[in-house]
């Protein structure tokens, strides 16, 4: 057969017209071959990296469809989404095969060519010890690519494989972690592929995708810039809370009418974090981590922190640079917002906002005062679907969620 670069370039000039988003979604990303992995291909860091040695001898068809799964890898920002703190790449490589498999059942899977994924054949196998239809069960839940690592970490954790920690020590392992060794977040190539699916959207040029995965990429892109609009607003919002006026006195044509202003640039922020028992020590790392490395780029002045489940676990707030041990102030009960929020408005003219990180278990708390700034993050998309409605209805305040 033709050499594997060249086949492409063939299946990508017949897509201008037939699939004009996967045309423009190959088009910001580098093809280009490397003879040192073995699996067939993966993508990352505006690259797609191919084995002639695995792809040379299949069919077009087959090699397509090798194509089109990392291109709906990417569409699903699966190689550039941040990804939870201390995760086993295999696991999330994995859960990027199911969600595919899930998404693209009838399109790549459905003829018998030898086409398969890694990461679903693994998970067949392990899940055909308990039933003999383990495709089904792959089938039956419809989850998020964030909600499958969950659960698929979960269930690997607590079963064995062939004598083994299943995940560990496996030919997939060496196969999942080498397909997402080019895995990191990039917001610069979110931020492209978000205009090329809105541009899809609005000339209606999504091609022979179909109905489910448009949906789940439209809701992926959708979480994915809502997340860090969110966090963006917060911040406009509390360094608008600190203008300041430059003038003085009036002017004698225009009086106060057009004072000059200045915004002071650096803010205090109170965070609450719900510690009862729902929490999980990975949802507080992953809140952790985001809130350290992708927010506060020297804005803010000051963050301190309170922990909370039916009341105050500490009677003053602490810095949020001191490092947390979560064993020791983790609840056991339930869920009461009125103390933190309490603290906070009691404690208002130290800061010019209030974030909360919980799962939203909890009795809708009482606001009367509009004039806050408060940012609830839930940990994940399920309980912001669940709780987004009262949340918001709240005065000054806003949600989002994280991704993992």
């Amino acid at each position: 057969m033709a050499d594997v670069e060249k086949r492409v370039k063939q299946i990508i000039s017949s897509w201008f017209f037939t699939q004009p988003l996967l045309y423009s979604i190959y088009c910001t990303h580098t093809f280009v071959e490397n003879p040192n992995i073995q699996i067939p291909m993966r993508s990352g860091k505006g690259r797609i990296e191919y084995s002639s040695a695995l792809l040379g001898n299949v069919t077009d068809s087959v090699l397509e469809k090798y194509l089109k799964v990392e291109l709906y890898r990417i569409l699903l920002l699966h190689p550039y989404s941040r990804q939870p703190v201390n995760c086993m790449k295999d696991i999330l490589f994995l859960a990027s095969d199911v969600t595919i498999f899930q998404n693209c059942k009838k399109e790549l899977f459905s003829d018998d060519d030898g086409f398969s994924l890694n990461g679903v054949d693994y998970l067949k196998a392990l899940l055909g010890r308990f039933t003999a239809r383990p495709e089904e069960l792959l089938l039956v839940d419809k989850l998020s690519f964030e909600q499958w690592y969950k659960k698929i970490y979960f269930y690997i954790k607590e079963n064995s494989l062939g004598g083994q920690q299943a995940g560990t020590n496996s030919a997939f392992t060496q196969a999942g972690n080498q397909a997402s060794e080019l895995w990191e977040e990039n917001q610069e190539i979110q931020a492209e592929l978000e205009n090329k699916i809105q541009k899809a959207e609005a000339e209606q040029g999504w091609g022979g995708l179909g109905g489910t995965l448009k949906r789940e990429i439209k809701e992926q892109g959708d979480f994915a810039f809502d997340y860090r609009r969110a966090l963006t607003q917060f911040r406009q919002s509390i360094v608008s809370a600190n203008r300041s006026l430059t003038r003085m006195r009036p002017s004698r044509r225009y009086g106060f009418s057009a004072m000059g202003s200045r915004y002071d640039r650096k803010a205090n922020v109170l965070i609450a974090v719900d510690v009862s028992g729902s929490i999980t020590d990975e949802s507080f790392g992953n809140f952790y981590h985001a809130i350290k490395n992708f927010f506060f780029l020297g804005l803010i002045e000051k963050i301190d922190l309170i922990f909370f489940d039916v009341n105050l676990k500490i009677s003053q707030a602490i810095p949020f640079s001191k490092k947390i041990n979560l064993d020791e102030i983790k609840g056991r009960g339930g869920t009461n917002f009125n103390p933190p929020l309490e603290y906070f408005l009691a404690h208002k003219s130290l800061y010019s906002g209030l974030i909360i990180f919980t799962d939203g278990e909890g009795d809708v708390p009482s606001l009367q005062d509009s004039k806050n700034n408060i940012l609830w993050i839930l940990d994940s998309r399920l309980a912001y679907e669940k709780n987004k409605g009262w949340i918001t209805s709240l005065p000054g305040c806003r949600a989002t969620y994280l991704p993992f």
